[in-house]
């Protein structure tokens, strides 16, 4: 694994560390609020498209890990595809659902890395998080 991979996965556990005292509730909004970051980040640069076809490719490769999930169609519009997940979360338990969202937000930024490179994957992820309240990468 080299060290962009490594920051990148960082990147992710600190984005949706739990915090003391955070509902279940909490656990959804923070989940929905890395995912709308990521999509107003990447959207400008891969298109709407893009961000779905990614997101939607992603889904299918943790589904079988997380088969409560329910598939994505990648020609719906981004806050489709995160409602459709945030109903989701909200239905699951917030251990699994947490484990669900960090397995798909690593899967997804993997493809990402795969198509941009790991050096600016992370950086993206960087500048999408840097000034999330509860993140540590600032």
């Amino acid at each position: 694994m080299d060290k962009n991979d490594d920051k990148r996965q960082q990147l992710i556990q600190e984005v949706l560390a739990p915090t003391a005292g955070m509902s279940g509730v909490d656990h959804v909004a923070r989940s929905l609020r890395t995912w709308e970051r990521l999509a107003a980040h990447l959207s400008p640069l891969i298109g709407e498209a893009g961000f779905c076809a990614l997101y939607g490719r992603a889904m299918r490769l943790v589904i079988p890990q997380h088969p409560w999930l329910t598939p994505s169609v990648s020609s719906q519009p981004i806050h489709i595809l995160l409602s459709t997940l945030k109903e989701n979360l909200a239905s699951i338990d917030p251990v699994n659902a947490g484990q669900a969202n960090s397995t798909l937000l690593d899967t997804f930024t993997k493809l990402l890395s795969g198509l941009i490179g790991a050096a600016l994957t992370t950086r993206l992820l960087n500048t999408a998080w840097a000034d999330e309240p509860e993140g540590k990468n600032q």
